[in-house]
């Protein structure tokens, strides 16, 4: 029964979910995620500015989009776009950096904006199920919104944050986290190291400040006035003595100077820094913007005029109002008694259907050994894998022996690799597959693993084509052309890269790699953009006046930022197939290769890469099925 482990595994580590109901129903669960989806998903916009790109929630049909404050400037234009694909003049309003809240306001006259209700962050459970919505601006999600599926972690203390496992990466700010009645509960933030450390603005922060992030200016998450002096007490407490003076404060513009020494404000005195709190508070308090500072400036009584009025919170503005309704009580879910019966059928099937697969990749004396997924084609000898983690002599592990596998064929395109085992085994994938429709967003997949638990994850966006961006493989090195002469001349040498590692060096002049001339630069370039990482290729170099030769195995590109969406293992060909599932697992590059399942067991693709944070890529069945039929013919 290492199924039933394997699935309630999935579902209690990897998966969406820790634990789950004695009643759960995966099937319910995943027509309310897709009920959820469909609903709330017109009304998440992507939001574009002169050098920014964001996202956002409209919720009011008056076109209010809440957003994040560290993406909005309070009077910048913006664009919202639509998932319908209409766009929108639109211009940042209030903006608060401290709780990173804002609001962005559409400013034409549309009469039929998709809106979402906003509800509560304040009765969030601990593992309450969510859904994290936006657009994340990365290839093929451009047109629309990206779908990650999560549980609450912790709901916000006073001033925090709520922190979920909906996954975020850059580019995801100013998105909305749903509950799975619809209503936005957070806004995407920030993230942390852990994949567990994804953090969200609490809806109940943009409720609080409502009316402030409907004017166009910053504000501060305290409602004091802010006279802009940095000032000492007197000893015999007859005033403040002025020590500095913020740039472009009121304190600048009311005309105060330094060693000015401040003994009324409105009539109160300031005899103490107590003193001058309380009398800023009591004039915030009755909401006025103008009031005399009386100041002694050496031996004359000098009387100011301080005018605090974008200090003031601006008139009152209502929240949106909705149709009521009634929502149950928000649940955790608790814990697994007993799996749900549709996974029964699944038992002895998804185990059966991948295996590990070891290979070489370098030279036979430098060889580094990698593991990686494959899924079993029944009754056949036929594997297939992800072909840029199969090198050379690959090994199955079958009943934990390896057996020898020979390379079929490699396919470049979609990274593709077909092995054949010295016998044939019944059990495997069915390639009996129709032609098949674009699988929604909230679909539940399943990927079974040969060496442990497997994982639960959902479709997060209608499959595309993936263009091929960071997964060239990376030499390390920069070349220009030498002179009169043939040749690429390498005038840097990284230290991280495949050229270093393989003893090349500055001044070294590059003549071939494998069969093509290499006569310029441009040529060296054209070359290796062909090539995805782990291809071994052999170099002939000039150094010195000697003609010598090596190979080199190309690394994969590094990340160009230190943030913490970079510092994870990604695939090192990750981007560049025909078409992709887009999914939401927590994937390991290692773990590519193997199949993947709906709830049904129906086999509906391979995990391919892992993209990014958030994205992980499956090719479907079909293009698996194309690549295998075209063998056999």
């Amino acid at each position: 029964m290492r199924t039933l482990h394997l699935l309630l595994a999935v579902f209690c580590s990897l998966g969406c979910l820790d634990t789950l109901q004695a009643d759960f129903d995966a099937t319910e669960l995943q027509s309310s995620i897709q009920q959820t989806i469909n609903s709330v998903q017109p009304a998440v916009v992507a939001i574009r500015g002169s050098r920014s790109a964001f996202s956002g929630v409209i919720v009011s049909s008056d076109g209010h989009v809440l957003s994040a404050g560290h993406a909005v400037k309070p009077g910048s234009r913006y664009q919202v776009i639509l998932p319908d694909g209409r766009r929108f003049r639109a211009r940042g309003k209030g903006s608060n950096a401290e709780a990173d809240c804002a609001l962005v306001q559409i400013t034409e006259k549309v009469t039929d904006l998709p809106f979402v209700q906003i509800g509560e962050s304040s009765n969030l459970v601990p593992n309450q199920p969510c859904l994290g919505i936006s657009f994340p601006g990365g290839q093929g999600t451009r047109e629309q919104p990206a779908v990650r599926f999560g549980r609450i972690v912790r709901r916000a203390r006073p001033g925090g944050m709520v922190q979920s496992t909906a996954l975020m990466e850059p580019g995801d700010s100013g998105g909305a986290l749903f509950d799975l009645n619809g209503r936005v509960i957070g806004i995407h933030s920030r993230i942390g190291t852990s994949m567990t450390q994804n953090f969200e603005v609490p809806i109940d922060t943009y409720k609080k400040f409502w009316t402030e992030l409907n004017a166009e200016r910053t504000f501060s998450s305290s409602s004091r006035l802010i006279l802009g002096i940095e000032a000492r007490q007197r000893e015999d407490a007859s005033g403040i003595t002025v020590e500095r003076i913020v740039e472009d404060s009121v304190a600048e513009k009311s005309g105060l100077q330094v060693n000015d020494i401040i003994t009324l404000i409105n009539g109160d005195s300031t005899g103490s820094l107590t003193a001058l709190r309380a009398a800023l508070a009591k004039a915030a308090k009755s909401r006025l913007d103008k009031f005399p500072i009386k100041v002694e400036r050496g031996e004359e009584t000098v009387s100011l005029e301080a005018d605090f009025t974008n200090q003031l919170p601006p008139p009152d503005v209502e929240l949106p109002k909705y149709k009521e309704k009634t929502f149950p009580a928000p649940e955790g879910i608790k814990q697994l008694a007993n799996l749900p019966k549709q996974f029964s059928t699944l038992e002895n099937k998804l185990d059966d259907t991948c295996v590990l697969i070891t290979s070489n990749f370098g030279t036979e004396q430098d060889a580094t050994s990698v593991d990686i997924a494959g899924t079993l084609i029944e009754n056949s000898d036929l594997i297939v894998s992800k072909n840029s983690m199969v090198g050379l002599t690959p090994a199955g592990k079958f009943d934990g022996k390896y057996i020898d596998l020979e390379i079929v064929r490699r396919n470049t395109e979609n990274d593709l690799v077909l092995l054949r085992a010295p016998t044939q085994h019944t059990n495997g994938i069915s390639l009996a597959l129709s032609d098949e429709t674009l699988m929604p967003a909230g679909v539940f997949i399943i990927a079974p693993d040969a060496t442990g638990p497997g994982q639960v994850s959902i479709i997060s966006a209608k499959s595309f084509r993936s263009q091929k961006q960071m997964s060239r493989g990376f030499l390390g090195v920069v070349p220009s052309t030498f002179g009169e002469r043939e040749g690429a001349v390498l005038n840097e040498v990284r230290l991280d890269g495949a050229a270093k590692k393989a003893g090349l060096k500055v001044g070294d002049i590059v003549t071939q790699m494998n069969d093509t001339p290499i006569k310029t630069d441009t040529d060296m370039r054209a070359f290796l953009t062909k090539l995805d990482p782990k291809v071994t290729i052999i170099a002939k170099v000039l150094r010195e006046g000697e003609e010598i030769e090596k190979a080199i195995t190309l690394g994969a590109f590094p990340s160009m930022s230190n943030h913490a969406a970079n510092r994870m293992d990604k695939s090192g060909r990750r981007d560049g197939f025909s078409t992709v599932i887009l999914h939401d697992a927590n994937l390991k590059p290692e773990k590519c290769g193997g199949p993947v399942f709906d709830l049904s067991g129906n086999f509906i693709g391979m995990n391919i890469a892992r993209n990014s944070r958030v994205r992980s890529y499956a090719l479907p069945g079909l293009v698996i099925k194309k690549f295998i039929d075209a063998q056999k013919n």
